[in-house]
């Protein structure tokens, strides 16, 4: 059995933790919409069903980005697992891709309440934060651990 360095094991861990949350996630979120779209299952469709409680609203190509980062990250551990220290590169591009777009899901969430709020236009009938919460925000707070403890080991791979 190889051995492997505390930190090695951190890594393999939050890799398998968050690649699973990710696939978990994406997948959930693309049966819902494929749901949606083709009407299947109005009893899961429906806003006070299964997507209102799991905040997993229909959004096909965010499920795919969910699917993928979580991809990134469980190829990441398979590397690791296989003694080849690359899978870090890997575990670090799926840490900096899923805080982009948990960056970038906080921006539409703020574009939404702004335009609710201060324009007040008579399309608008009051902005909900559980609406524009999407999975995407919710599962990037681990992500954001994990840079924020081995934000010196990205510092170092940038020099």
């Amino acid at each position: 059995m190889e051995q492997y360095s505390g930190r090695s094991k951190e890594k393999m861990f939050f890799a398998f933790l968050a690649g699973f949350l990710y696939l978990l996630a994406g997948s959930v979120q693309f049966v819902f919409s494929l749901s949606t779209m083709l009407d299947l299952f109005p009893v899961i469709s429906s806003e006070n069903g299964l997507i209102g409680i799991l905040f997993a609203p229909s959004d096909l190509i965010g499920s795919l980005i969910l699917v993928l980062i979580g991809s990134i990250f469980i190829y990441g551990l398979m590397e690791l697992r296989s003694g080849l220290n690359e899978g870090i590169a890997y575990i670090y591009v799926g840490i900096l891709i899923s805080l982009l777009f948990a960056t970038v899901y906080v921006l539409v969430m703020a574009g939404n309440w702004m335009d609710s709020f201060l324009l007040n236009g008579p399309e608008t009938n009051g902005w909900d934060l559980l609406y524009d919460l999407r999975p995407g925000i919710y599962l990037g707070i681990l992500p954001l651990c994990g840079y924020l403890i081995w934000r010196k080991e990205f510092r170092a791979m940038n020099k």
